[in-house]
């Protein structure tokens, strides 16, 4: 993907949406990117007196779209959910923090961000901590946190996450060697506010696309659809791509 021209912002996507209409980039350093219809667009976090976001407090890297044209978003350093309005970039709502953000590695935070069919905020922690130990999952209902866990296989760490319009929760993961990256993506039914089961849809080889980072599943002509974008770190050595698989099996 090329950004606008000259455009030193446009890079490090960590989040990727799509609602239908538009498709929303998220960039490590602050900045929502708006494709539609009508072009490209472009804000910059900010608080809710407008000022931009400091350097330690927008470290974006989850986006889930909600409705009324906001967008919530996940930060690792200062971990943290929080809801902005996506036309202007100022922030809505601070959510308010689970007591388990605490512990959260610096930069192995809440790295992937979804919603539930029930509306609720779903945020995954990139580690675990041991091999064998769930991932940190924590599910907000508008009021309080709660928390349970994903399943952890093998080395590859979640990275994104969406829910598909089969009510499943889709999840991105990535593992790096040698400065290559491979892909993963699992599908877990959501039961009781519980991810169940963890089927591997997709598992690529090293190297076979860049550093994927941002999900979005949807339906498109009756298919399900699953886009990935990739978080280049403003290197000029990787690439930044938008990545789209169409699943075999037809949704019923």
């Amino acid at each position: 993907m090329l950004g606008p021209e000259g455009d030193a912002a446009f890079g490090g996507l960590s989040g990727y949406e799509t609602d239908g209409e538009r498709r929303y980039l998220l960039t490590d350093r602050g900045h929502l990117f708006t494709l539609s219809q009508e072009g490209l667009t472009a804000v910059a976090l900010q608080g809710v007196n407008g000022a931009l976001l400091s350097r330690k407090m927008r470290d974006a890297e989850g986006l889930a779209a909600l409705e009324g044209g906001r967008i919530a978003i996940s930060f690792e350093g200062q971990h943290r959910v929080d809801i902005y309005d996506a036309l202007s970039g100022r922030l809505e709502r601070r959510l308010p923090r689970a007591a388990g953000f605490g512990g959260l590695q610096g930069n192995a935070g809440l790295e992937a961000l979804a919603v539930s069919p029930e509306g609720e905020l779903v945020a995954i922690a990139e580690r675990s901590g041991a091999m064998t130990r769930p991932f940190q999952t924590f599910v907000f209902d508008g009021k309080n946190w709660r928390m349970t866990g994903l399943a952890r296989h093998g080395a590859f760490l979640p990275v994104g996450a969406d829910f598909g319009p089969d009510g499943r929760l889709y999840v991105l993961e990535r593992d790096y060697l040698l400065s290559g990256f491979r892909t993963r993506i699992r599908r877990f039914d959501w039961v009781d506010g519980t991810p169940v089961g963890g089927e591997t849809l997709l598992k690529t080889r090293f190297w076979r696309h860049g550093n994927l980072e941002g999900i979005a599943v949807f339906e498109d002509s009756g298919a399900l659809i699953i886009e990935m974008v990739s978080d280049n770190n403003f290197l000029p050595v990787q690439a930044m791509e938008l990545v789209r698989y169409r699943l075999k099996k037809p949704l019923k």
